[in-house]
């Protein structure tokens, strides 16, 4: 098991960001409602603004896993003015030679403990249905479905299963 850290990212750190980004929607092309070409393409400007306070979002935090100083995963929270009491996880991607760590676990932990602080009372995500080690995961996390079925993105035949936790003991 190699040993791992989870930090936070600020808005200097979007080079950091692009990067572990860029390599998720590489690597894992059909987990994401985004595609590399399209983030390929975002200008400097683009990406500083991705890590910045937003219309319509109340707060969010990116993290970012290390392995001996090499990225190897992402995750992030966001909890929208229009909801404040649920906090959405986006992004969740571990590199796969660093998978089967507990760095998802972690990320999700993470992002459980900062929703806490928020107030939020429940977490939300959306999982591509062939993803079954991800699906175990969330369900192994106390996840269940909670929608109907939607497309990846548009055009797309792969379909993502809505999820949602309620978490207890809100801060």
């Amino acid at each position: 098991m190699n040993t791992f850290t989870v930090r936070e990212l600020t808005a200097k750190d979007w080079e950091t960001y692009r990067s572990v980004r860029l390599n998720s929607l590489k690597e894992s092309p059909s987990s994401f409602g985004s595609t590399y070409e399209r983030e390929a393409a975002f200008s400097e400007s683009d990406w500083q603004s991705r890590l910045m306070p937003k219309p319509g979002v109340n707060v969010s935090i990116l993290v970012v896993a290390e392995i001996d100083g090499k990225l190897v995963g992402l995750a992030s929270g966001v909890v929208w003015e229009s909801d404040p009491s649920i906090t959405h996880v986006y992004q969740m991607w571990v590199q796969p030679e660093a998978r089967g760590n507990g760095i998802a676990r972690a990320f999700l932990d993470h992002i459980t403990e900062w929703a806490r602080k928020k107030r939020c009372v429940s977490l939300s995500l959306d999982v591509t249905t062939t993803n079954g080690a991800a699906i175990a995961l969330y369900e192994s996390a106390g996840f269940s479905a909670s929608g109907a079925l939607e497309p990846l993105r548009e055009g797309s035949a792969l379909k993502t299963q809505p999820m949602a936790r309620e978490l207890d003991n809100a801060v």
